[in-house]
């Protein structure tokens, strides 16, 4: 295998055979250590595939003596505690909601606020990329695994879990916006 110095010169170069051999080296460093910290192994992979999506997207910046465990690493201990910040701020709103509401309130209250997540995400489904939509409502709606979509589309699995991660991306930031607002509004900010 080459060494990083040589695979990043062709991730400056756009080199997907590069980037395909970093993603092979580090992947399951990055997910072991997301594991260890997030104790979900579905948000684990879609923050390890968002990872490596930051490294492609930076490629032209890293330097060839960069050390990309180390900016992998980085990279992803800044998104766990985003999400832990994420998780935590749902739980205080789900323990407001049960210790401030009457019982019938709170009943009545998680089917209309599913009407709304629903809509929004229906609404950020219909935004995404054309492409990126087709990879996830197959993936959700038809139940399809990766490789499968991956075969429909004549692409590499990697795609396949690279725009499903991004789709998930794009709903989690739209929901964590949703509750936001809601704790806003409940606490009277």
């Amino acid at each position: 295998m080459m060494d990083d110095e040589t695979l990043i010169g062709g991730l400056n170069k756009s080199d997907k055979e590069a980037f395909e051999h970093l993603y092979d080296k580090y992947v399951k460093m990055v997910y072991s250590f997301l594991i260890s910290i997030l104790k979900d192994s579905q948000i684990s992979e879609d923050i390890t595939q968002w990872c490596f999506m930051q490294l492609w997207e930076h490629r032209r910046e890293m330097s060839a003596d960069r050390n990309v465990p180390a900016w992998l690493y980085v990279t992803a201990k800044n998104a766990a505690l985003k999400e832990l910040r994420r998780q935590l701020t749902a739980s205080r709103y789900v323990e407001h909601i049960i210790n401030t509401k009457d019982p019938f309130d709170v009943l009545q209250t998680p089917m209309s606020d599913m009407k709304v997540i629903a809509g929004e995400v229906a609404t950020v489904v219909q935004a995404l990329p054309e492409a990126r939509r087709r990879i996830f409502l197959m993936r959700t709606v038809e139940g399809m695994t990766v490789n499968q979509i991956a075969q429909t589309l004549n692409i590499s699995p990697k795609t396949v879990e690279t725009q499903i991660a991004r789709a998930k991306l794009s709903l989690r930031k739209r929901i964590s916006e949703l509750l936001f607002i809601a704790i806003t509004m409940s606490f009277g900010i």
